[in-house]
């Protein structure tokens, strides 16, 4: 599961890039907390089983910025 939502955010990410419509935009964005929020939560649940997990469309960096954030909730 950690793989798809690595794979939403790197997705998410690119096309806000480019996206030009604002409501558009702030769709991308709720999306963006919520995998952001998936990610921190199965990392949790994985990681109290002993598991690990290798990224691969983020980077490292950006992996571990989200887990080490906290849960995101409401409006931008």
């Amino acid at each position: 599961m950690r793989r798809i939502e690595d794979l939403d955010i790197f997705d998410l990410q690119d096309l806000l890039d480019v996206v030009e419509n604002p409501d558009v935009a702030r769709v991308f964005e709720s999306l963006l907390k919520g995998s952001r929020n998936h990610m921190r939560a199965f990392t949790s649940q994985l990681e109290s089983r002993g598991e690990t997990y290798t990224v691969s469309y983020l980077t490292q960096a950006e992996y571990e910025a989200i887990i080490n954030s906290p849960r995101e909730r409401g409006r931008a």
